[in-house]
């Protein structure tokens, strides 16, 4: 059972080294709170952070994350501050699967997991709230689109960046999962441009 720690006016929380910049889900589970409300913190200024250039993710640096908690007196897990973030590999065939596992696992300050099925991506996206669901279209037991549409339709996407992988989609499949809000990554890849999309959405990986 984890310690639960209250912040106090005057007094710097202390926490183990840990993660550095935090989204707003993470911020949200430390505080207790739901995203939106970590949001509308963001927007009035309450706690300090910045946009991710060409989107709208938000991030809070550690410090202003600490400062927040000591000004309001809010309780906290000193334990969530050392959460790595997490990658999930949706991918039914195993050599590529332990491919592209072997090579995430190369990145410093990151968690790795695998799932080789529809279904297990699913429960494990739930389960594990991963940074990034790195998902192969085709999954034998069904496809990318319905696994993302099953996570959005219970809630389970929040600040999770996807990114559909494949070898045989057209330019028009594309650019409709583009169209969703999806990042496509084809196969073969360029493993620099791949570890390089990565950093981009993990921060300081």
């Amino acid at each position: 059972m984890h310690s639960v720690v209250r912040g106090t006016p005057g007094r710097k929380p202390k926490v183990k080294p840990g993660l550095e910049v935090f989204t707003t889900g993470q911020v949200a589970k430390i505080c207790n709170v739901t995203i939106r409300t970590v949001i509308k913190w963001f927007e009035s200024g309450k706690i300090q952070g910045y946009r991710i250039p060409a989107s709208r993710d938000r991030r809070i640096p550690r410090e202003s994350l600490l400062a927040f908690l000591e000004e309001h007196g809010i309780p906290y897990d000193p334990s969530l501050f050392d959460a790595k973030p997490k990658i999930l590999v949706a991918e039914d065939d195993p050599a590529v699967s332990r491919t592209v596992i072997e090579l995430l696992s190369q990145l410093d300050g990151i968690e790795v997991h695998g799932a080789s099925s529809g279904y297990e991506a699913g429960f494990l996206t739930a389960q594990l709230r991963p940074r990034i669901l790195l998902i192969d279209y085709d999954l034998g037991d069904t496809n990318a689109e319905e696994v993302v549409s099953t996570l959005e339709r219970q809630h389970q996407l929040q600040d999770v960046h996807v990114i559909v992988m494949s070898g045989f989609l057209d330019r028009d499949d594309c650019e409709r999962l583009e169209g969703q809000g999806l990042r496509v990554l084809r196969k073969p890849f360029d493993v620099e441009a791949f570890l390089a999309e990565i950093r981009a959405l993990v921060p300081l990986v």
